[in-house]
């Protein structure tokens, strides 16, 4: 059985039971991931709608890659901390803040950004 007859046959009982509680599922806004697989199905319809198949895509704060690894999530989140770091400049030149306070200000604002998620990466030796 191909991928795309693979991933219809699955979401087809899904539509209908769906819309038998009265749920219309938005294929256009839907995304599909084969993780591991290789390559996302490309020409998958239902409902003669296209449902478009992914490599990676953003889902609650973290980067889903369709090779199953963490690294594209853990760039991913060492730019956004970057960005806070680089958004607080401010905060880091100012004379009258005590260190202790721009400890606790980098632990609450960079390191939370930083490590969202972090356990449940599956680290490589390449990513240590």
């Amino acid at each position: 059985m191909s991928d795309v007859t693979q991933a219809a046959s699955t979401l087809q009982p899904f539509n209908t039971i769906a819309s038998s509680l009265g749920l219309r599922i938005s294929w256009a806004k839907t995304k599909i991931q084969n993780v591991g697989a290789g390559n996302p199905p490309t020409a998958l319809s239902l409902d003669g709608a296209p449902v478009e198949g992914v490599e990676e895509f953003i889902y609650l704060g973290r980067k889903q890659s369709s090779s199953g690894y963490c690294r594209p999530d853990m760039l991913r989140r060492v730019g956004l901390a970057s960005s806070v770091t680089g958004s607080l400049q401010r905060i880091w030149k100012c004379s009258y803040l005590s260190m202790s306070t721009k400890v606790h200000l980098y632990q609450a604002l960079v390191m939370s950004v930083l490590l969202y998620g972090a356990e449940t990466w599956t680290l490589l030796a390449a990513d240590i």
